[in-house]
């Protein structure tokens, strides 16, 4: 092709048409640039085409993600709920409010803190931020993650500070976490990863002491701060981060939508 627009040059030179040859110049320049241009505007669509498979597919893995934190948050709040409607019971046994069999009264005392400890995934989150991918998402929901994993971490820090004031205090619960039997020291031992413990004979209460401390007023104060932060805890990722995990899905939906 080159070698047949050379020749044409040639000629026209050689039959000294100047005037042809700089008009023919001219249009041979402006093919070029037109060249340029549509390879330049096919490089472009392909970096777009590239671009917007690289989003779907962070759109997609980020939605699994949420979906199954989604599923984790959802068992976990019924298991919560559970928990602290339990121990409000107890709570109100304690005030003299409310009548209670002994032994749902001991097996709401041993359900003080659940048990369970929240963990939610959050892998790909991270690595689209690392790589950079996180730029691609479209404001609003770059706002509404960015949102989310802040969200998620006042929430641990939160939860750290009750942990540590419900069962460290200075060693000032101690009696509580013992004598309510908090740890399940006896517990089903086909359940432990290790033998059940013998509880010391000073925690050990027959019916009658234990009903007398579960109604005294120190163990009902107690109890009720362990409450407070347990029920916070609830409205916190009932209201905060389950929220934040449905919207998210909401909106890369709508991503994906597009």
């Amino acid at each position: 092709m080159i070698k047949f627009f050379r020749k044409i040059r040639q000629d026209l030179l050689s039959t000294g048409k100047t005037g042809k040859y700089f008009k023919y110049a001219i249009g041979e320049i402006i093919l070029v640039v037109i060249g340029i241009l549509i390879a330049l505007q096919i490089n472009n669509w392909n970096e777009n085409r590239k671009l917007e498979n690289n989003k779907q597919k962070l759109l997609l893995a980020l939605k699994q993600e949420l979906q199954i934190n989604k599923g984790i948050l959802e068992n976990y709040l019924i298991g919560l709920h559970k928990n602290n409607s339990q121990v409000n019971k107890l709570i109100n046994y304690s005030a003299g409010a409310q009548e209670l069999e002994i032994d749902s009264v001991r097996i709401y005392a041993s359900t003080l803190s659940y048990p369970i400890k929240l963990s939610l995934l959050n892998s790909v989150f991270e690595e689209a931020v690392s790589a950079g991918k996180f730029e691609i998402l479209g404001d609003s929901l770059k706002s509404t993650l960015s949102f989310l994993k802040d969200f998620t971490q006042s929430r641990n820090n939160i939860n750290d500070k009750g942990d540590n004031l419900h069962f460290n205090n200075n060693g000032n619960n101690t009696d509580l976490i013992m004598i309510l039997d908090v740890y399940n020291l006896d517990g089903d031992e086909s359940n432990n990863l290790h033998p059940s413990l013998t509880k010391h004979p000073d925690f050990v209460k027959n019916d009658e002491d234990f009903i007398k401390y579960i109604k005294s007023s120190d163990t009902y104060a107690k109890i009720s701060k362990v409450h407070y932060f347990n029920v916070l805890d609830e409205g916190w990722i009932k209201n905060g981060l389950l929220w934040l995990t449905t919207e998210n899905i909401r909106r890369i939906d709508k991503e994906l939508s597009k």
